[in-house]
């Protein structure tokens, strides 16, 4: 009995100490609660994932990179939100198809808006070179219904392929079919002949990356005589995803796992004599007469027949664009502000940045324009650097959801040049903390046709949220913005006193 009053007096006072624990750290954070979770689907009811503070995000630095403190991220992070307002502001103009599209008014915005910032940042020699453009695909409208408990359920994940043809002005009304993942097996006994085909598509290392286009499946339906052709980006949420031309003759669109699921719901409750059916409309121009521009100033040297450096960030975008190529305009026009802080007399190269009309398109312009241009460009260059992707948190995916990090990255990168160069490069983003793949690889970007022509870096991160509608501002965390775009700088420093011969060989 006694061991026993003692063991309640003994609970007695645990509770009372944990009351009076509690009562003295009332203002504490439980952070079981007061936080919110990183691990949500993006969609409708959420517009997007909450990412978390600026201030969490892991930085790397050291006392010799204090030199380079000028260069500010969240000064970056702001221009990024900047070119994301023009962005946003064009499609509240009316516009359903929306970014920073090249040759339309929020391209010439853009532009404008960068020449601006140079000027700011006594940038010379600032100009246009005007570019006319062949006829743009644009499309004007488009909408994609089902019938759902009596009543029509527009998908509104739903976005066109690029390039991809429109309706009649009437639209179309198709019989749907679910093949899966559009292997050769999942078309076997299937009758596809004029019907909507929905695919399945998982993504590799982003978005664009995925496997309907690895496997074929969109020219296996196309030559079993789709009408139509529905690409589920099997990600979490509801997403809008842009993909580049995907080469069809027939009405195309991404749609949204969401979306996707709903489609499934409706083809496995409809009973086996009964056919789903989809309502597809999309008017598309083709508009002439348009024209773009590349933005171009200079930081000179001391002296006018000094070697150059190149700087390439391309201008246009998918929805805000905040990572494609909003950071990397913004890493571009910081590296310009911070060179034309320099004494003239202490510089020993020219810095010049070229904000292209960029490769959205179906002919890539910019691609094709820097080629078309390369003596004049690349005349007396030793360097050539993609400020393209320079910064974003890393998502992860778990289960169901997509999850933010308090990290950055990672970049895809590849060098052209010496192993010298290579070396410093490498060496250089390590020190500023850049999580980067082990081995060389990714895209090239903008400069691609001219990358092997001079000593060239690229360094990308293409991740999940690549053309999509959540690729936000808030995605871009200031702390990568600033190891960019300090170790770009600190990388042209380094190689200021190396001849174009060592850059190279």
């Amino acid at each position: 009995m006694e061991s026993r009053l003692k063991l309640f007096y003994l609970l007695v006072s645990g509770l009372c100490l944990f009351a009076s624990c509690a009562t003295a750290q009332s203002n504490s954070i439980d952070p079981r609660t007061a936080l919110a979770a990183a691990c949500i689907a993006p969609s409708d009811k959420t517009g997007g994932l909450e990412f978390t503070a600026d201030s969490s995000y892991i930085q790397l630095s050291s006392a010799g990179d204090n030199a380079y403190a000028s260069i500010d991220g969240e000064r970056m992070k702001g221009l990024v939100e900047e070119q994301a307002g023009i962005a946003r502001r064009y499609r509240e103009a009316g516009n359903q198809y929306w970014g920073r599209i090249i040759g339309t008014s929020a391209d010439h915005e853009t532009a404008d808006w960068m020449m601006d910032q140079l000027r700011q940042s006594g940038v010379e020699n600032i100009r246009l070179d005007t570019i006319a453009l062949p006829a743009q695909w644009l499309p004007r409208s488009w909408g994609l219904a089902v019938e759902v408990d009596g009543r029509a359920t527009m998908l509104t994940s739903a976005w066109p392929a690029y390039g991809s043809v429109g309706t009649s002005s009437t639209g179309e009304t198709l019989e749907l079919i679910d093949v899966g993942l559009g292997m050769a097996t999942d078309f076997k006994g299937r009758d596809v002949r004029g019907k909507a085909v929905i695919l399945h598509s998982i993504a590799t290392s982003s978005t664009v990356f995925n496997s309907v286009r690895r496997i074929g499946a969109l020219e296996r339906a196309e030559e079993q005589g789709a009408a139509a052709i529905f690409i589920v980006l099997e990600l979490p949420g509801n997403l809008q995803t842009a993909f580049y031309d995907v080469g069809t003759s027939v009405p195309t669109f991404s749609i949204g796992s969401e979306d996707g699921v709903l489609l499934q719901r409706l083809l496995t409750d409809s009973a086996l004599t009964d056919s789903v059916e989809i309502q597809i409309k999309m008017e598309v121009d083709s508009l002439e007469g348009l024209n773009t521009s590349s933005v171009r100033g200079e930081v000179l040297a001391a002296t006018p027949d000094a070697e150059k450096i190149v700087i390439v960030a391309h201008r246009d975008a998918y929805f805000e664009g905040a990572a494609d190529n909003a950071s990397g305009v913004a890493t571009a026009l910081e590296l310009m502000r911070y060179f034309a802080q320099i004494p003239q007399s202490e510089r020993k190269r020219t810095i010049e940045i070229i904000g292209t009309p960029g490769h959205h398109n179906i002919v890539r312009t910019g691609f094709s324009w820097l080629y078309e241009n390369r003596e004049s460009i690349l005349d007396n260059a030793v360097l050539l650097i993609n400020a393209e992707h320079t910064a974003h948190a890393l998502i992860d995916r778990f289960g169901d959801e997509l999850c933010t990090t308090n990290s950055t990255g990672p970049f895809s990168w590849q060098i052209n040049g010496s192993n010298t160069l290579a070396e410093i490069t490498l060496k250089t983003f390590d020190e500023f903390g850049i999580p980067r793949w082990a081995e060389t690889g990714g895209p090239v970007g903008e400069i691609r046709t001219i990358a092997d022509l001079v000593p060239s870096i690229v360094l990308m991160h293409a991740g999940v949220l690549l053309h999509t509608n959540i690729e936000t501002t808030e995605a871009i965390p200031a702390a990568s913005l600033a190891a960019t775009t300090r170790a770009y700088a600190k990388i042209i420093e380094r190689v200021s006193g190396m001849g174009l011969s060592e850059l190279t060989q």
